[in-house]
């Protein structure tokens, strides 16, 4: 991955237009990702359990407001995605994915050093 986006070339993304039932596969893959559940197990639900011995609305108001800042930042994310194509295209863009891919490598080859550091002991 990293040395393909040394390689990267603006204009070369084959962008298809999504797939038949691609919606479905998305949601399927969300309901069966663990890190919601490692959340709301871990995190999420003993706050609300304080929060509800405190008082029960304040329990409503922390679900509440988690999905509207979670669902907002989402959305902020998408419009500044939408309004960022012209960026997507230019030379800033190229530069920052080659840095990207040179980063992941390095990323790599720290991680496979340290991978024969533990099995020499």
């Amino acid at each position: 991955m990293g040395y393909e986006n040394i390689r990267f070339r603006a204009g070369t993304e084959d962008f298809k237009a999504a797939e038949s039932g691609s919606v479905w596969k998305t949601a399927i893959v969300n309901a069966l990702s663990p890190h919601p559940y490692l959340f709301w197990f871990v995190i999420g639900a003993p706050i609300i359990m304080n929060a509800y011995a405190m008082d029960g609305m304040a329990a409503v108001i922390f679900v509440a407001s988690f999905y509207v800042c979670l669902s907002g930042a989402k959305i902020i994310l998408a419009i500044a995605v939408n309004r960022s194509r012209g960026f997507l295209q230019g030379q800033i863009y190229v530069g920052v994915i080659r840095v990207l891919g040179a980063v992941l490598i390095l990323f790599a080859l720290r991680l496979f050093w340290d991978g024969l550091q533990l099995i020499e002991g």
